[in-house]
């Protein structure tokens, strides 16, 4: 054997001595937490994690929850946030180290939303958390690069049923689709029922936190209180007022965090108002041209609805030719040239929190929500 050859064999061995030191390290970390959660999904990861975690901390159970919503945060014990702080660009190895987080502060439940949208990188969050229990909130069209269709995304969310574990999903579709999966791991799937609550806006991911928490023995009481006072992700929808030039506001509804058309459509037909002038404001980002794309088309699907199609952030080609039957379609330089809207008018704003959420935030105020 040459001198090279050697040195190559060593470095192999001792790779393959440092993963198992690895695992053993992460096997015994996943040993100290009693519950691991995690939630997966489309759309209303966020805000699913956030009242489960609040709905079992109601409960008595000593709870740590990361979400990577608009932004990623650690949501503690008394639930108080701190950032998730990165050195780099999103890893899913975060994971792992949250858990190792979470096992340090004795945390008897941890509540995890998926970062993850690669097949690979989804079956490694797995792979790190090793959960108990198994949310999914709904497979929507999103990502589609990633994941595909619907109807794709949901094999690979099937991936992760835990072995002899449990899935909790209000969506009917989910619930079909993961029978056959579930029976083969020896898990159970669980249809959650959507309920309405004024302190939620989404009643799927009320209901899923709720049947969450009286699984793991939270009484229904405590579990509604502790949802009752969760705190919201800061992308969450908002009803925001800008004030006008020639006097007077213009409404906006922030919904930048829906990241996909049928969430948005949710949204705007609960805040829609028929007597209100409606402006629809699209926000693009160029390394998203799939989801501009997406929004661009249900947009232009209903093109009697809006006075104008305002779009903002990144240039995404093929947005204007989509839009181009409609006869008012304008780029904002600056989202301050919303004050000139008439009076009496409502901007619905969604398509990518990331593209304008904190300056739009900046120069508009937030509202009590109803």
């Amino acid at each position: 054997m040459s001198v090279l050859e050697a040195a190559a064999a060593l470095a192999a061995g001792g790779y393959f001595s440092f993963l198992l030191g690895e695992a053993w390290r992460l096997k015994r970390t996943r040993a100290n937490v009693r519950t691991v959660i995690h939630v997966n999904g489309t759309r209303g990861k966020t805000e699913t994690t956030r009242l489960i975690a609040a709905a079992l901390r109601a409960g008595g159970i000593r709870t740590l929850a990361k979400t990577t919503g608009t932004l990623p945060r650690v949501i503690l014990e008394d639930g108080s946030e701190e950032p998730w702080r990165r050195w780099g660009a999103p890893n899913v190895r975060e994971q792992r180290d949250f858990l190792r987080m979470a096992a340090h502060r004795n945390a008897e439940a941890v509540v995890v939303e998926c970062m993850a949208v690669s097949p690979d990188a989804q079956r490694a969050s797995t792979a790190f958390l090793r959960p108990d229990l198994l949310v999914v909130t709904n497979a929507r069209p999103d990502h589609e690069a990633e994941l595909g269709t619907p109807e794709e995304a949901l094999a690979i969310f099937a991936e992760g049923i835990p072995l002899g574990g449990l899935v909790i999903t209000p969506d009917t579709a989910v619930h079909a689709a993961f029978a056959p999966c579930t029976a083969s791991r020896n898990a159970r799937v669980l249809l959650a029922e959507p309920f309405d609550c004024p302190w939620v806006r989404h009643r799927e991911n009320a209901g899923t936190a709720l049947a969450v928490a009286l699984h793991l023995g939270v009484t229904r009481e405590a579990a509604l209180r502790g949802m009752r006072g969760h705190r919201p992700d800061p992308g969450a929808f908002t009803l925001r007022r800008m004030p006008r030039r020639e006097g007077g506001i213009v409404l906006i509804a922030d919904a930048l965090a829906a990241n996909d058309p049928h969430s948005a459509e949710l949204l705007f037909q609960w805040v829609v108002a028929a007597e209100c002038r409606t402006v629809l404001l699209l926000a693009n980002r160029a390394d998203r041209p799939d989801r501009a794309l997406l929004f661009a088309r249900w947009a232009a699907a209903q093109p009697e609805r809006w006075a104008a199609i305002l779009l903002a952030g990144d240039s995404v080609p093929g947005v204007r030719r989509l839009l181009k039957s409609h006869p008012d379609v304008r780029f904002l330089r600056e989202l301050s040239e919303l004050a000139n809207e008439p009076e009496n008018t409502l901007v619905f704003a969604t398509g990518n929190w990331k593209a304008i959420g904190p300056a739009l935030a900046a120069l508009a105020t937030a509202e009590e929500m109803p």
